[in-house]
C-alpha cells in the first residue's frame, strides 16, 4: 500500500505540541509515574548511578531498556524545568547505561531483552518497537543538551534497526491490508500493542524533526495511516484495549494517562480528527460508574473467550 504525503507537512507548529527542530520537553509528562519506581511497583531498585533496575520472572534485578528511557524523561522534564544539576547528572546516567547496553546488529543499534516474556511467548533474546522510539526520542533530547554527535548517531542507528525487514528479531510488519507496524512485542501471531506503536511513532517524529529524513519521515504517514484505519479495534465502547491480539482491557493508569494522552499528543501533532475523537470519548470514560463496570468485565471476558474459544457459547 502506497501513501500519499505531497499534500502534507511537519513544517508547522500545531497547538501545544511544536515540530520545529528544537525537541524541548517529551510528549507526555513522564513525571506521574515517579510512584512506579519510588514505591517499588516494578519490585525493582536504582543502582550507584541512580539507573533503575527492575526484577526479573525469575526474581533477579536487571536492567529494562524502556524502565531507563521513560525514568530519563522524567529527568529531563525535571532538568527542563528546575535546571537542577542532579537531574542533569541522573539523566546523563542512564543514557550512558542504555549506550553501555546496546547491541551493534546489521549496521543497527538494538536494545534486547534477556529474559523471556511468558505473557507473549518471547524467547530471549527479543526486542522491542517500544524501546528502540523510546531510546531515540532520549538520546535526541540528550544530543541537543550535549551538542555531542555519538548521541545523534545512536538514535539513528536505534532506527535502522526499525528498517530491519525479513529477521527473526524484526519489528517492522505489514498486516493483510499492507498497513505499516512496529511491534512493542513481536509475537507471533501479531499483538499490535497500541501504547507501544504509538510511543515507536514519537520516537520518528523526533527523528525527523531533528534530522529532516524523508524515509523516516514516509514510515510516519505510513503509520498515522494505520492507526487511522485500525484504531477502532481498540475501542470496547465503554474503555480501550491494551492489544489486538488478547485485547484485554487496560488499567485505569493506562487508561488515564497513557492512551488518552497519546491521542491527546497525536491529535496536536497531525490534526487529524479521528485521534481527538477517540481521546474525548475514552477520557469521558474516566469516571467511577465506567471503572467499576471495568473491573466487572475484567473477570467476565476472559471467561467468555474461553468459553468461545471451546465453542460453548
Amino acid at each position: 500500500m502506497k501513501h500519499k504525503e505531497e499534500s502534507r507537512s511537519l513544517s508547522l507548529k500545531l497547538g501545544d505540541i511544536s515540530l520545529e527542530k528544537e525537541l524541548g520537553g517529551y510528549y507526555i509528562d513522564m513525571r506521574p509515574a515517579i510512584v512506579n519506581y519510588t514505591g517499588n511497583i516494578y519490585n525493582g531498585t536504582f543502582d550507584d548511578n541512580g539507573v533503575p533496575m527492575v526484577q526479573t520472572p525469575d526474581g533477579n534485578l536487571a536492567y529494562f531498556p524502556v524502565n531507563i528511557a521513560q525514568y530519563g524523561f522524567i529527568q529531563h522534564t525535571e532538568y527542563l524545568s528546575l535546571k537542577k544539576d542532579e537531574s542533569l547528572a541522573t539523566l546523563r546516567a542512564c543514557i550512558e547505561k542504555l549506550d553501555e547496553l546496546k547491541t551493534e546488529y546489521k549496521d543497527s543499534f538494538v536494545w534486547f531483552h534477556h529474559s523471556k516474556n511468558e505473557s507473549y511467548k518471547l524467547e530471549a533474546p527479543w526486542a522491542s518497537a517500544m524501546a528502540q522510539g523510546e531510546i531515540m526520542s532520549l538520546f535526541l533530547r540528550f544530543y541537543q543538551i550535549s551538542n555531542d554527535p555519538k548521541h545523534l548517531e545512536v538514535a539513528q542507528k536505534a532506527y535502522k534497526f526499525l528498517q530491519v525487514e525479513d529477521d527473526p528479531h524484526s519489528l517492522r510488519r505489514t498486516d493483510e491490508n499492507g498497513y505499516l507496524w512496529f511491534e512493542e512485542y513481536p509475537s507471533s501471531p501479531p499483538s499490535y500493542v497500541l501504547n507501544g506503536f504509538i510511543y515507536t511513532i514519537f520516537g520518528l517524529y523526533d527523528l525527523y524533526r531533528v534530522t529532516g529524513d524523508k524515509v523516516v519521515k514516509a514510515d510516519i504517514f505510513a503509520c498515522i495511516e494505520t492507526l487511522k484505519a485500525n484504531l477502532h479495534r481498540y475501542d470496547a465502547g465503554y474503555w480501550s484495549y491494551y492489544d489486538l491480539y488478547k485485547k484485554e482491557l487496560v488499567r485505569y493508569y493506562y487508561q488515564k494517562n497513557v492512551h488518552v494522552l497519546q491521542l491527546e499528543a497525536l491529535f496536536q501533532l497531525t490534526k487529524e480528527p479521528i485521534f481527538g475523537q477517540y481521546a474525548k470519548k475514552w477520557k469521558k470514560t474516566l469516571t467511577p460508574l465506567h471503572f467499576a463496570f471495568v473491573q466487572i468485565m475484567y473477570r467476565v471476558l476472559p471467561r467468555w473467550r474461553k468459553l468461545r474459544s471451546y465453542g460453548k457459547y
